[in-house]
């Protein structure tokens, strides 16, 4: 079933009702969960007149179809130049990523297309190894640093089952902190979305 048809799905009101420019990580363990976000958060930003860039290593044809699938018109949004599939080479995953590649990446990917702009997916696709990780937590902490410089909205994804396992939690503590807001997309029971300072609040 798509998540159009699920609007009670209880993470699609705290996606509506996201601020422009936020920084948020989305946690998930299944992908239809994880398209249901993507596809409400892309959706919102194009009946505004955003510009939306999915990051994938991954056919992006297969891409276009679940979005497709999930009520987003992808040709018509590609051939107004509002949406994109970009993608992000695997050998680029041993570069260690600095803010002047985040910024030449994200003006690549926006070639020819007007702002606001909403990014969703990650410019690091290894999270199986530590080493992955490692530079993954790198770049995020680097990104929301000088989130305010960039100007645009991203969505941060992150298969948790996929993630190095020794150190998962410790992980996943680091990417919260690096971002703004939370969405763990899974069975309707267990979804829930929140702002992370929330947890910097418990934890002071």
């Amino acid at each position: 079933m798509s998540g159009k048809n699920n609007d009670d799905y209880r993470p699609f009101a705290f996606v509506d009702d996201l601020e422009q420019n936020r920084h948020i990580v989305l946690l998930y363990d299944d992908q239809k969960y994880a398209f249901w976000i993507i596809a409400r958060y892309f959706l919102n930003g194009l009946t505004k007149g955003e510009s939306c860039i999915f990051f994938t290593s991954d056919d992006p044809d297969e891409i276009e179809k679940r979005l497709n699938y999930e009520g987003i018109d992808v040709r018509y949004y590609k051939n107004n130049n509002m949406l994109r599939v970009y993608t992000i080479e695997r050998s680029d995953d041993n570069k260690r990523e600095t803010l002047s590649t985040l910024m030449h990446i994200r003006k690549d990917a926006t070639i020819g297309m007007k702002p606001p702009f909403r990014f969703a997916g990650r410019t690091i696709t290894d999270t199986e190894t530590m080493e992955g990780m490692r530079m993954g937590i790198i770049l995020e902490e680097v990104g929301h640093k000088n989130f305010d410089s960039f100007d645009n909205s991203q969505l941060c994804l992150y298969d948790i089952s996929k993630i190095e396992k020794s150190m998962r939690p410790q992980w996943i503590h680091d990417l919260l902190k690096a971002h703004h807001c939370v969405i763990y997309a899974s069975e309707p029971d267990k979804a829930v979305a929140f702002d992370t300072i929330l947890i910097e609040d418990i934890e002071t």
